[in-house]
Order: structure tokens, then C-alpha cells, then sequence
């Protein structure tokens, strides 16, 4: 079992985290303020777990902006504490937590109180990927003129749909719930 416990102390708050947003501010914002945890028996459960949460994140990914507001609203629903760790700032952390080899995040990790790994989450939930594999549909070959100009416009598209379809919300939601409830 890992120890992350020196990363956690060494990592950001959530007050610390938002104050790095730029770009993608506006749309981590709605999330937070439009979404809400619905008490049920799952939530119920999760107050009685002893755990801490440590998410690899950076300010500029999409789907941390989709991501990490939900995850704080559970952590406010549940009680327990979130700490960021800027990937890009932390190689050697990321790289524990490849996805396919590659430094994909988020990456939301959840620590028992003596900061030992229980379980990991990330980086996107189903729900979200299928409505991104949707709009890569539509994506000319990599090498075609109009390329990054057409990518450039998918990654637009796709801040819209993080930011205002509630249905990828809850997919979110229940995604990490989940995890969080087998830690």
C-alpha cells in the first residue's frame, strides 16, 4: 500500500486550487454553484469512513473543471478533507497514477487517516467519456490542415457540455460515490 501522506501535506487547498483557475474559472464556478449531493443512504455511509482525499490536478484540464467541483461538494456533503497536488509541479507523483502510460488527470486518491492509499478514481467517468468520444467523431485525421483548428473547437464544445449538462454531472457524481464507498 502506497503512503502519499507527504504529498498530502504538501498539497494545495481547495481555497488554493481555485485561486490558480484561469481559463476555465467561470465553468468550474457553475458546477460548484448548480450542483448539489442529495442525502441519501450512500452519503450516510461515507460519513462513518475515516478518509482524506489527494486529486492530481491543473488548473488548465477540462475535466477537472467537470470533476473536482463535484468532488467538492461531496467533500463538503461527507466531511472530509480535499487536497490538490498540481500534476505538472509533481511528475514523479503523476507517474504512480498513469493512465495507459500517459499523465492523465484528474486522479482523485483516497487516503486512510495515516495517508495509505485505499482506492483511486480517474480521470473521467463513462458517461463522459462516451460524450466525448461523441464529438471526436467529428475530428478530421490528425494530420489533415484543419486539424488543430478543429480540435481547438471540440475542446470549446465540450467546456459547454461539461458546464451545463447535468446528466454528465450525476454520471460524475455516481462514478466517484462509488469509488469512494468501496475505499
Amino acid at each position: 500500500m502506497t503512503n502519499l501522506s507527504k504529498w498530502y501535506d504538501n498539497a494545495l487547498s481547495p481555497e488554493q486550487y481555485r485561486a490558480t483557475l484561469t481559463d476555465l474559472k467561470d465553468g468550474f464556478d457553475k458546477i460548484y454553484d448548480e450542483f448539489s449531493v442529495s442525502r441519501d443512504d450512500d452519503i450516510e455511509t461515507l460519513k462513518d469512513k475515516d478518509m482524506k482525499v489527494l486529486v492530481i490536478a491543473e488548473p488548465w484540464c477540462g475535466h477537472c473543471m467537470l470533476n473536482l467541483p463535484i468532488l467538492l461538494r461531496i467533500s463538503e456533503a461527507v466531511g472530509f478533507d480535499v487536497r490538490f497536488s498540481l500534476r505538472d509541479e509533481n511528475l514523479d507523483l503523476m507517474e504512480q497514477y498513469q493512465t495507459n502510460g500517459k499523465n492523465v488527470i484528474p486522479r482523485v486518491i483516497v487516503l486512510d487517516a495515516d495517508g495509505n492509499e485505499r482506492a483511486a478514481w480517474g480521470p473521467i467517468a463513462p458517461l463522459t467519456k462516451e460524450a466525448q468520444d461523441k464529438e471526436k467523431q467529428h475530428l478530421p485525421k490528425t494530420d489533415a490542415p484543419d486539424y488543430d483548428e478543429k480540435l481547438k473547437d471540440m475542446r470549446a464544445k465540450m467546456k459547454d457540455i461539461f458546464s451545463t449538462d447535468e446528466e454528465i454531472w450525476l454520471g460524475v457524481y455516481e462514478d466517484i460515490k462509488q469509488t469512494l464507498l468501496k475505499a
